[in-house]
């Protein structure tokens, strides 16, 4: 039910690439409707290599300036 609700929104599940929570991304909706809009735009330095989106907690933190999380 989960699926085809995210579907019909144009939201797909996504796994963040720094913590590995699952959440809804509405990246390849169109229009574009995303929760992460509502966001300022990250500066090129605190982005991700592969591109990948991040957690609405991860994004903020890194919108916010905080530390990025290293592998282990």
């Amino acid at each position: 039910m989960t699926s085809s609700a995210s579907s019909a929104s144009g939201l797909k599940r996504a796994r963040c690439p720094r913590c590995g929570c699952a959440f809804d991304c509405g990246r390849q909706a169109e229009p574009f409707d995303c929760w992460c809009k509502t966001l300022p735009a990250l500066p090129v330095d605190r982005l991700e290599p592969q591109g990948r989106c991040l957690c609405p907690e991860c994004l903020a933190d890194a919108a916010a300036g905080a530390p990025q999380a290293g592998p282990g």
